[in-house]
């Protein structure tokens, strides 16, 4: 891993290859990675995000954050360390929007509700059920993490929307 304690956090944006590509096991936990995690946390909060993985900031590790109390004014972040769902239910559409795709929000179908299996910075293995909005988060950042971005998942209505973004960065480059 290529963090360094107190290495201020940049989130990577869309088209980085990092953004695609599967993250890697955590087989320990230690005080780097529960540093990398506090500082991840920070890194999220102060872009006003719900969710951030660790392939965002740069690092190829299977961790992301997660504000449990998105609409609340004390935020309470959760890190998950090898995250994995374990079971779904339902299905909602709504919208969704990503820190390395800025200024794009998309309507996305998710689960209602998730249980998803982590361990957290203590290394318990535990089993975090979840619904609704935080559910939606958490399968986003665990899309994050095997390399599949947001915009793969649209419904059929935002697809103009996407390649008008996307040309609009190819424009910005050339």
């Amino acid at each position: 891993m290529d963090y360094k304690k107190g290495q201020p956090l940049v989130i990577i944006k869309y088209p980085n290859k990092i953004l695609g590509q599967k993250t890697v096991l955590v087989d320990r936990i230690t005080e780097e990675i529960f540093d990398l995690a506090e500082v991840m946390k920070e890194t999220m909060l102060k872009n006003e995000g719900v969710g951030l993985a660790a392939n965002q900031v740069g690092i190829n590790c299977r961790i992301f954050v997660l504000n449990t109390t998105p609409f609340e004014d004390n935020p309470t972040p959760i890190a998950a360390i090898n995250p994995e769902i374990v079971g779904q239910e339902g299905a909602v559409v709504d919208e969704e929007g990503c820190l390395s795709f800025p200024n794009l929000r998309i309507d996305i179908e998710r689960p209602e509700k998730i249980r998803m299996q982590m361990q957290t910075l203590y290394n318990e293995k535990v089993i975090l059920e979840v619904k609704g909005f935080l559910a939606r988060a958490a399968c986003h950042e665990i899309d994050h993490l095997n390399g599949i971005l947001f915009i793969t998942r649209v419904v059929e209505k935002d697809k103009a929307k996407i390649q008008k973004y996307l040309d609009e960065l190819d424009k910005k480059k050339a």
